[in-house]
C-alpha cells in the first residue's frame, strides 16, 4: 500500500521550540531535524524534534510496524517549513 509523503504532511505543522535531546531553545530560522512515524489511523505524526546538532539523519531502530522518517526542515514560527526526507523506511 502507498503512504502518504511525509513532507506533503508535515511541511507547515506546528513544533514546539526545545530540542528533545539536548533541552535547547530552537528560534525561528534555525534547521531542525525531525522522527516521525505514520500508521494506519493518525497519519504522520511527530515524534521528536531535535536541533540539528543532536538530530540524526538515519534510521536506526524499527517501531512496531510503523512507516518511518527522518525529516529535516526550518523551523519559522513555531512550524515546520521547507522539510526534506533524510531518511525513510516503510514497514
Amino acid at each position: 500500500m502507498s503512504r502518504p509523503n511525509p513532507v506533503k504532511a508535515l511541511n507547515g505543522v506546528r513544533s514546539g521550540h526545545i530540542c528533545d535531546r539536548c533541552n535547547k531553545c530552537v528560534r525561528t530560522g534555525d534547521l531542525v531535524r525531525a522522527y516521525t512515524t505514520h500508521y494506519e489511523q493518525e497519519g504522520w505524526m511527530l515524534r521528536q524534534v531535535r536541533c540539528v546538532e543532536c538530530g540524526e539523519s538515519t534510521l536506526e531502530k524499527e517501531t512496531d510496524g510503523a512507516d518511518e522518517a527522518i525529516v529535516e526542515a526550518l523551523f519559522w514560527r513555531h512550524q515546520l517549513i521547507s522539510v526534506k526526507v533524510r531518511d525513510w523506511s516503510p514497514p
